[in-house]
């Protein structure tokens, strides 16, 4: 296959025919229909910041799809460490609820309460 000339015309133009095809691949990726739009915005962004108007491409929808992929796996690890982040976060400020300090800490999450609990519970 011989490669052609991308320019902004021709992307545009392509753009138009494949929007619908490339949305539903980003929300299928994304698991939602409005993280998919925002990744094809990043995609088209990607896209015309990459292209300088003499680039050659020899797949153009190939190589769109492929921008369209990477920006996808982009959002689902950034959505992945925010989660994380968020949980641990929610880890550190739990309290015990029966306000016992141990070890000279005044605080000490609340699943490391509730197991030493179960553990001396479970003893005869």
């Amino acid at each position: 296959m011989i490669p052609r000339k991308l320019d902004r015309p021709a992307l545009e133009a392509m753009l138009s025919e494949l929007r619908p095809r490339l949305h539903r691949y980003c929300a299928r990726m994304a698991g939602s229909v409005i993280d998919g739009e925002d990744i094809v915005q990043e995609t088209l962004l990607k896209a015309l910041q990459a292209l300088d108007g003499s680039m050659a491409v020899e797949r153009p929808e190939q190589w769109l799809f492929r921008i369209a992929h990477n920006a996808a796996q982009d959002h689902l690890r950034r959505r992945h460490r925010e989660r994380s982040r968020i949980t641990e976060a929610d880890m550190t400020t739990i309290e015990d609820p029966s306000g016992s300090a141990t070890a000279g800490s005044q605080r000490r999450p609340a699943c490391a309460a509730s197991c030493s609990f179960r553990w001396r519970s479970a003893a005869p």
